[in-house]
């Protein structure tokens, strides 16, 4: 399995893994994924550190809000239980200027990957 970003061979699961990763940019993939799903669980990994620089700046962590932080970020995150191994499943939900919900991804599992 290559990596769709940087187009390397991806490293091989272990024995008691179906995760195969990229030694160059850290995408992951579970066995059997397409390039849009590799690329869709990147996409949600970064906007999840985004949502998490701005929960630590919210709370006075280490580092200082950038007036860019302080705009409206047009998208909303949704949760649910993994059906399959009982994980958490993100996505994104995109929102106009008032929050009202304009599109939306598919759910997938921070666990497992398993994509709905």
């Amino acid at each position: 399995m290559d990596c769709p970003d940087c187009g390397l061979p991806m490293l091989e699961p272990g024995p008691q893994s179906n995760r195969h990763c990229c030694y160059r940019c850290g995408r992951v993939a579970a066995t059997g994924e397409t390039a849009d799903d590799i690329t869709i669980r990147e996409r949600i990994r970064q906007e999840a550190f985004v949502l998490l620089d701005y929960a630590m700046a919210l709370r006075g962590g280490c580092r200082r809000r950038t007036p860019r932080e302080d705009l409206r970020m047009g998208q909303l995150i949704q949760t649910r239980g993994c059906g399959r191994c009982g994980g958490t499943m993100y996505r994104t939900v995109e929102t106009d200027d008032e929050g009202n919900p304009t599109g939306e991804s598919q759910f997938v599992c921070a666990a497992c990957g398993h994509v709905e």
